[in-house]
């Protein structure tokens, strides 16, 4: 409950402090990711799934923040975790790469969402939410693609999910 506190006055910070208008990029994108979930079994023992996440995402950003909501399908032996999220993220030292015309803008960030676990039978079912925070390097290659290259950490209050981890590489198109 504590984290839960504490994620939400982080999360109302960082929406306080991005309130300049995103005069300059939105974009649209897809992801791919290879993750880890893990849960606690039947009898306690914690345990965990590997595989690989494909995503979507739409969202805007200016030199300094990132907004982006994106949906990710997660398959594993039969089971299925569906989330969608609201990230921000907070570029780190934009100002220093900006000689060359590739620009290296590393972030942090933090995201909230729901996650939808559904297993082999429909009565194994369960939904949630899911927070966590990301970290990662955005390689804005052209003017109108970008590439983001991140770590991802989430943490459900669900039953069958304790958390996620995903490596997490994206293609996004600015305009």
């Amino acid at each position: 409950m504590l984290n839960k506190i504490l994620l939400t006055i982080i999360l109302f910070t960082i929406t306080i402090s991005a309130s300049e208008e995103f005069t300059s990029e939105r974009f649209l994108g897809i992801e791919a990711g290879y993750g880890t979930v893990k849960y606690t079994n039947k009898i306690g023992v914690t345990q965990s799934e590997k595989g690989v996440e494909f995503g979507f995402r739409i969202g805007a950003q200016n030199d300094e923040w990132r907004t982006t909501i994106s949906a990710h399908n997660f398959n594993k032996n039969g089971e299925k975790y569906f989330r969608t999220m609201l990230q921000f993220d907070k570029f780190l030292w934009t100002n220093l790469y900006k000689t060359d015309n590739i620009i290296f803008k590393p972030y942090i960030g933090a995201h909230i969402g729901w996650l939808k676990y559904m297993g082999d039978n429909s009565s194994s079912d369960d939904q949630g939410m899911i927070y966590g925070g990301q970290v990662g390097l955005a390689w804005n290659v052209l003017r109108e693609v970008d590439f983001d290259f991140g770590y991802r950490y989430s943490i459900s209050d669900i039953n069958k999910v304790d958390d996620i981890g995903s490596v997490v590489f994206a293609v996004n198109y600015l305009y």
